[in-house]
């Protein structure tokens, strides 16, 4: 409001200093002759310039001095009100631009936000489309189907001739000498093709099996050099979280203390001892991490090419957002009035929503981060990648690497592969019709292999060359332990003895006798005695469990149970390694 008191005033200046002015350069001032004009009666006293004559007529001329001291003065006032009209005139074009450019600058986010909106529209008339597409093509082809039964009933006769399922399958089997899905058409893709039986023969083609455990290590591989983002998508149970920690640890295995490890996450996980903050328990650490992201980047993006390059290239760093949709989901709900003091690359703050903070943020990591050394790791449950903003442009995407990971669990009836089969049929995911058919034609070998061998599927992007691998991901439970052990272990010194009393104490809802009996199951199932530990015996998992480590009150109450309830059988299947 200040630059409109500025007008007025300047503008009151002005009119006061051409006043003091114009009085200053007049003639009022000027030494004068007066005298007494004996044409009148009585004589009039005149006073005129001392230039001009007086008339014949004059008598008692006196001539007064003049007062320059006056005229100075004035003329000074004039200067002093003419130059405060000046500066303050100045002052008020200055508000005046300011609130231009502020409104130039809100025209400019708010057209930004009306081509995302339109965006988003568009993607939505796409989407909306395509199913209105696929629902008519289901109804035609049923349609056609109905009128060929109708002018050929001999043919109901033969689809309904009950042969047997094992029968058929071996047919299939025969029919080719890899690894086939059961007669599922390769362009299907639709979410009844992943369903799969896991219980159909197989025919196992070694050769096959390598090339495919080989490609997914590639993949892996892959991960563990390049300075880009990566997005892990994935079912729960699919091994996301495996593959995340083979890659921080791998990463923190090499570099060391020099790299630099954040994350923000749902859950109380290590990360290979990242600086950690949970957004569902403290918004405002999360948001702290956040800035320290942003401003470690833009101060890489500031420095010297010749200091630059070689900093950035020995000084990673990793922001990791954990279980992202959730907090999305916490961000546009509970989270959505709290608003933020966002920097902007001029250093200027703008007041915006947490939820948006985090998606400019991501954007500027994936747009500018990979020449900085500055990376994103993002783990989430969607196979959509419209429901990643950060991500709402094609070059967006360019800008990532792209690690799907399915797996249907044989022992738990869970999990399947469509977030794969939808990826490969999308052609937003796999821009090019060549690379689409070439993963369709792996698809059900791929899938067949990871069911028989309970191991993950894996489909990655190599955003450098358009490429695609699609493998089977190698037992990496071994390294992930490991990492686990020596990077997120907190280890407490105490004297603790298990008892019945302490077991009642610490698990209230159910008995020593009744923790043997699932920890039995488990180790007969095949399950690793730490993995017992932190799913049954709830060790090492959170930090505010009284039993929080692993090895002084997991592993002791994991011998003692076996001490105290095993026949024998037991400790015979555990061996001397556990």
């Amino acid at each position: 409001m200040r630059h409109l008191l500025y007008a007025p005033a300047s503008t009151g200046l002005f009119i006061c200093g051409a006043i003091a002015a114009i009085g200053s350069l007049s003639g009022y001032f000027n030494s004068r002759v007066e005298y007494c004009d004996t044409a009148t009666n009585p004589c009039t006293r005149v006073a005129i310039s001392v230039d001009v004559a007086p008339p014949r007529t004059a008598q008692d001329v006196v001539v007064l001095p003049g007062n320059g001291k006056m005229r100075l003065t004035l003329g000074l006032i004039a200067m002093v009100l003419l130059a405060g009209g000046y500066v303050v005139s100045g002052l008020e074009v200055e508000g005046l631009s300011a609130k231009a450019k502020q409104e130039e600058t809100d025209a400019f986010l708010e057209e930004k936000r009306q081509e995302i909106v339109a965006e988003e529209e568009e993607k939505k008339l796409i989407l909306a489309s395509d199913i209105r597409f696929k629902d008519f093509e289901q109804q035609l082809l049923d349609g056609y189907a109905m009128l060929l039964l109708e002018n050929n009933p001999e043919l109901a006769e033969q689809i309904l001739v009950d042969l047997p399922t094992v029968q058929i399958e071996a047919q299939a089997v025969e029919s080719t000498p890899t690894i086939t899905s059961a007669a599922t058409p390769v362009d299907s893709f639709s979410s009844s093709s992943d369903s799969g039986d896991e219980n159909s023969p197989i025919v196992v083609d070694s050769t096959a099996l390598r090339t495919l455990v080989a490609a997914g290590e590639r993949a892996i591989d892959g991960l563990i050099d390049t300075s880009q983002s990566l997005i892990f998508l994935g079912t729960p149970g699919a091994g996301k979280s495996v593959s995340l920690g083979i890659v921080l640890g791998r990463k923190k295995k090499r570099f060391g203390d020099r790299v630099q490890l954040y994350a923000i996450a749902m859950k109380n996980d290590g990360f290979s001892g990242a600086e950690v903050g949970r957004l569902n328990a403290d918004s405002n650490v999360c948001y702290e991490i956040l800035l320290k992201v942003i401003t470690e980047l833009r101060i890489r993006a500031g420095m010297p090419k010749s200091e630059r390059e070689e900093y950035c290239e020995r000084t990673p760093v990793i922001l990791i957002l954990d279980d992202f949709m959730s907090q999305q989901k916490l961000l546009s709900s509970s989270l959505s009035k709290k608003i933020v003091r966002y920097p902007e690359e001029s250093g200027a703050f703008q007041k915006i929503s947490l939820g948006d903070a985090f998606n400019a943020a991501m954007a500027e990591i994936v747009f500018n981060g990979r020449e900085l050394n500055v990376a994103g790791y993002v783990g989430t449950q969607s196979s959509n990648i419209e429901d990643l903003k950060f991500l709402s442009s094609k070059g967006g995407r360019a800008g990532v690497i792209l690690m799907y990971q399915a797996f249907r669990n044989v022992n738990k009836n869970q999990g399947n592969y469509e977030i794969i089969s939808q990826a490969i049929g999308n052609q937003h995911v796999i821009a090019d019709a060549k690379e689409r058919e070439r993963m369709r034609d792996v698809f059900p070998q791929a899938r067949a292999l990871s069911v028989q061998e309970q191991r993950p599927m894996v489909l990655s992007s190599n955003a450098d060359t358009g490429e695609f691998i699609l493998g089977i991901v190698p037992d990496l439970r071994s390294e992930y332990k490991e990492y686990e052990r020596l990077f997120n272990s907190e280890e407490i010194d105490t004297d603790f003895a298990w008892t019945i009393r302490k077991v009642s104490e610490f698990y209230p809802d159910t008995t020593a006798e009744t923790l043997f009996s699932e920890i039995r199951n488990l180790v007969q199932d095949g399950v690793s005695q730490r993995e017992i530990i932190r799913s049954i015996l709830k060790c090492g998992e959170n930090k505010q469990h009284p039993t929080r480590s692993y090895s002084v009150h997991g592993k002791t109450l994991f011998r003692w149970l076996v001490d105290n309830y095993d026949n024998g059988e037991l400790a015979a299947m555990l061996g001397e390694g556990d």
